[in-house]
């Protein structure tokens, strides 16, 4: 008889395990908790307006039209600025003569049937105000770079600025 019990508790034990088993199995999974996201909210002229960009008035040298430019798509990488309002906020900060020179392009490119777009503007803002000689002016003068009479440091700040240059 106690051969008997011993093989019912056993028994027992093991039917005990294969049910908390099942109950174990059967348990809904909990599901991680979820990422808050916050609400995407569109970016606006405050926003970039906060970054403090300059104004362009069109009467810059070429490397100041350049430092400008690069300035502003700095900042839109940074805001995460759709094309539009690229091309919106860029042109907001043209005054007087560039502002009047892009409302002569915007005219052409509308009467011309072209859409007006970030790219264009980009496009036409660089050949007018950086053209391609202009950039390859300042790979030949990389390639030509001598300290001379440049200060150590002069001469390191004019490298790293024309080296972008070299293609």
């Amino acid at each position: 008889m106690a051969n008997r019990r011993r093989r019912n508790t056993a028994g027992a034990d093991e039917i005990a395990n294969a049910i908390h088993k099942m109950v174990d199995v059967m348990q809904p999974v909990a599901a991680p908790p979820r990422a808050m996201i916050p609400p995407v909210r569109p970016v606006t002229m405050e926003d970039f307006m906060r970054h403090k960009p300059a104004k362009f008035i069109g009467k810059a040298t070429r490397d100041e039209a350049d430092a400008w430019f690069r300035e502003c798509e700095k900042i839109f990488r940074v805001i995460e600025c759709t094309e539009a309002q690229k091309l919106n906020f860029a042109t907001f900060l043209l005054v007087t003569e560039a502002k009047y020179w892009w409302m002569s392009m915007q005219q052409q490119m509308l009467n011309r049937a072209k859409e007006v777009t970030w790219t264009s503007f980009r496009t036409r803002f660089l050949e007018k105000y950086f053209p391609d000689s202009a950039k390859h002016e300042r790979e030949a003068e990389f390639l030509t770079l001598q300290q001379g009479n440049l200060s150590v440091r002069d001469y390191v700040e004019r490298f790293k600025c024309l080296s972008r240059f070299y293609s």
